[in-house]
């Protein structure tokens, strides 16, 4: 019988096992501490612009951060509401400790599924690195596998570091993975070390909140997922501070005292979650630096310090939390800490997130050089879905850049390779107006239909919404809007000009029509089933107007897309040998041998490769085949 077994509980594993799970396969997750499944080592908030976005596209296909965030959550945002809804990102702080026993519960009912607590050390091949018949744990047992999901987060060769103290963990309070990292190395795999952070947890009591700027959550909150009644949880309030120049000057006295800046650290951090040391070192010119002061969980009284993640020895880290408003009396409970580990050079996987020349490997989340929750998960379910359709002799699925903000960034990792934790931004999408997070589901419905991990429900009620969004806009296309329609008054008051009259649809592509007057016109329309209730028609009405006021340029960039999907699905001939190829310059040969782009889409993306070379490479491909 085939099995998967997936090495980590963090949160590429939770959506790993859980999606090869739910789509029939006998599946195993093993991680080192079961009490830690889903664990939040860092900020414990899911979402924001681009990273909502995916965590949307992951609960389209059946995965389960959504749903866990809106069980859990206790404050929920709209980022970028004022700016329109390709770039709105949904953000929810997360009750850390409900979190984690969420995931763990709904991963001990998951049909399929077996959680085992152990560490990993080696995997075993029958003959070299083919045919891959187990993982073999630290006390000497082999789990039987024909697949392997590997999803280590920073415990590979895991190195805390606080000030000049040093010491061998996973995260705090958890040791690191060695003997899994040093077989990999040794097979001959392209390793680097990466760093992130955290920031310095404190006691709520010792807080003096009536200083801060209290930062409230939307009201009603917004579910993640398309399938959540509701959100449960007690909602409460953030606050935001702001560094002072005290706060600059202790930084800077101390700068030699901090693992980053005094040597002690090897790895390359995020360029976009930067430590307070690299804060002011980086912008000595910013005056003050905002800081998040975010609840970890209504079961205890821990703050989190989201934006001061450093890895000064604890006496200055108190120095610097009691240099902000309201934290003169500041108490820390945990301080922050620096954390180095192993990542693997991402150029070394397929597109489906499997390792080359490793049978039955794939790699998914910081192991690859990402960083956050949900980049991790987003790979996390794709690897996790591609290991059960390999094992099944099915093509794997892989998500187009038009398709898919997690298609963005496995592309990236895979055509491009990266140098620091990659975060997930907006503006790496060229196609952000299809990829609007709220459309995910309706986007993405084909695929879930062919992954299976949605219940048969779940794909009716999508299915569902995505015709009556069609049913809508049909009946705004025949309604009509005159001076003597009911329409009329609406249009006067808009300050719209009614000559010979237009169609509804026209009238919403009018810039000075709000979202008062589309309310309005929409109550109007003839629905006998009442198309979307309550609350949700506001989101409708959004999307409606998005939809039609974008659509010229989602119709130009649809055109260009068309061109560059014919280079999509020119396969490279993986046993084309490049450097044999006449008329391919030293720098393109160069590039092509290091990224290995299964595409012609993958090799025009490569950085330094231009469209010329791309159509010399189509024409020699075509040769070669003609020989």
């Amino acid at each position: 019988m085939k099995q998967v077994v997936v090495i980590g509980g963090g949160h590429a594993g939770i959506e790993a096992a859980h999606i090869a799970a739910r789509m029939g396969m006998d599946t195993t997750l093993l991680t080192m501490n079961l009490d830690q499944i889903g664990q939040m080592s860092c900020n414990p908030s899911i979402g924001g612009v681009g990273k909502g976005h995916m965590v949307r596209e992951l609960d389209a296909l059946g995965g389960a951060m959504g749903r866990l965030i809106d069980a859990t959550g206790i404050h929920f945002r709209i980022l970028n509401e004022s700016r329109g809804v390709a770039v709105r990102g949904p953000r929810a702080q997360a009750d850390k400790v409900k979190y984690r026993i969420a995931a763990r519960r709904l991963l001990e009912h998951t049909e399929h599924l077996k959680l085992r607590q152990g560490m990993a050390a080696n995997l075993l091949w029958q003959e070299g690195t083919r045919c891959l018949r187990g993982v073999e744990l630290l006390d000497g047992t082999v789990l039987a596998c024909q697949a392997v999901v590997v999803t280590s987060g920073t415990f590979l060769n895991g190195r805390i570091l606080i000030g000049d103290r040093q010491l061998e963990a996973g995260r705090a309070g958890e040791p690191a993975s060695t003997h899994l990292a040093e077989q990999l190395r040794s097979l001959g795999l392209r390793h680097k070390r990466l760093k992130t952070g955290t920031s310095p947890r404190l006691a709520k009591a010792s807080i003096d909140f009536s200083r801060l700027v209290v930062q409230p959550g939307d009201d009603p909150p917004r579910p993640f997922s398309f399938f959540s009644a509701g959100i449960p949880q007690l909602q409460v309030p953030c606050h935001i501070v702001h560094t002072t120049p005290e706060t600059g000057g202790i930084v800077r006295d101390n700068l030699q005292r901090s693992s980053l800046y005094g040597g002690h650290i090897e790895g390359i951090g995020p360029r976009y979650c930067p430590s307070i040391e690299d804060k002011f070192v980086k912008f000595p010119d910013k005056v003050r630096h905002q800081i998040f002061v975010e609840p970890e969980s209504l079961e205890t009284e821990e703050i989190y310090l989201a934006g001061l993640s450093t890895s000064m020895p604890p006496e200055v880290q108190i120095q610097m939390v009691r240099s902000l408003p309201g934290f003169e009396a500041a108490e820390i409970l945990r301080p922050g800490y620096a954390i180095e580990y192993d990542s693997f050079d991402p150029l070394q996987l397929h597109r489906d997130l499997s390792v080359e020349g490793l049978e039955g490997v794939w790699f998914a989340g910081q192991i690859n050089g990402t960083t956050g929750y949900e980049e991790a998960a987003g790979q996390g379910l794709m690897a996790g879905i591609n290991a059960v359709r390999w094992l099944r002799g099915q093509e794997p699925i892989i998500l187009g850049r038009d398709q898919a903000y997690v298609g963005v960034m496995i592309d990236d990792l895979v055509t491009k390779g990266t140098d620091e934790p990659y975060r997930m931004l907006t503006a790496r999408a060229e196609h952000r107006l299809g990829l609007a997070c709220d459309l995910a589901d309706g986007r993405l419905m084909a695929l879930a239909r062919e992954v299976g991990a949605l219940s048969v429900d779940e794909l009716v009620r999508v299915e569902a919404k995505v015709a009556r969004r069609e049913r809508l806009k049909g009946l705004c296309e025949e309604a009509w809007v005159t001076q003597t329609s009911p329409f009329g008054p609406i249009a006067a008051g808009a300050g719209v000009r009614l000559e010979s009259g237009m169609s509804l649809s026209d009238f919403f592509r009018r810039q000075q029509v709000g979202p008062s007057e589309a309310d309005a016109c929409l109550a109007l329309l003839d629905d006998g089933d009442q198309s979307f209730p309550g609350r949700e028609m506001a989101t409708e009405r959004d999307l409606l107007l998005f939809d039609l006021r974008y659509a010229p340029y989602r119709d130009r960039e649809a055109r260009l897309l068309e061109g560059q999907r014919g280079w999509d699905h020119v396969r490279i001939p993986s046993d084309l040998r490049v450097e044999q190829l006449h008329g391919i310059s030293k720098e393109v040969m160069e590039k092509l041998v290091l990224h290995r782009p299964e595409t012609l889409g993958q090799a025009s993306r490569i950085p330094g490769i231009t469209p010329a070379a791309v159509t010399l490479l189509h024409l020699l491909i075509h040769r070669s085949k003609s020989i």
